[in-house]
């Protein structure tokens, strides 16, 4: 398998903890708990960290280093699925649409989320309809990131998960 290279302590860091919290979130904590707020406020935050870290660093992490494209996305899958490799440090085009994907889910539940704390929102059921169809929307997500992870792995014989391991 690949040796691939590793990504910054950043991104491990705000990657597990929006990871870990969201699964935390989605699976254990009490729904509107005080737990279960104080992890979408710091996934959210975690995020906000990520977006500001991929506008200063200038390593595979910044933001411009992996702008989505649809185009260029299939035609990487098409790349992938006839040659079977992957040449990209950093997140390959169909990743880094997912990438987007993710944060923008991320930060669309988190602030549905802190609405329904605010007295303007407070009691307000389409808010949470919108809230909890945007986290079964972003599980279905980090399913469809998972298995994409496996696939790509198996397909390239690329080691990709562990470039996000301490």
């Amino acid at each position: 398998m690949t040796e691939p290279f590793k990504w910054d302590w950043v991104v491990k860091a705000t990657h597990w903890t929006s990871a870990i919290l969201f699964m935390a979130n989605f699976f254990v904590l009490e729904k509107g708990g005080q737990w279960h707020e104080w992890a979408g406020y710091l996934i959210l935050i975690s995020v906000i960290v990520r977006l500001i870290w991929g506008m200063l660093t200038a390593s595979p992490a910044r933001l411009s280093h992996f702008a989505p494209n649809p185009a260029k996305a299939v035609r990487h899958l098409m790349d992938v699925y006839l040659f079977r490799q992957d040449k990209h440090n950093g997140h390959n085009p169909a990743g880094a649409i997912m990438v987007w994907v993710l944060w923008s889910l991320l930060i669309a539940t988190a602030s549905s989320g802190w609405g329904m704390e605010t007295d303007y929102f407070w009691g307000s059921d389409w808010l949470e309809e919108v809230h909890e169809t945007l986290a079964n929307l972003t599980m279905v997500a980090v399913a469809i990131h998972v298995a994409a992870v496996i696939l790509m792995t198996k397909l390239t014989r690329k080691a990709y998960l562990r470039s996000m391991l301490p």
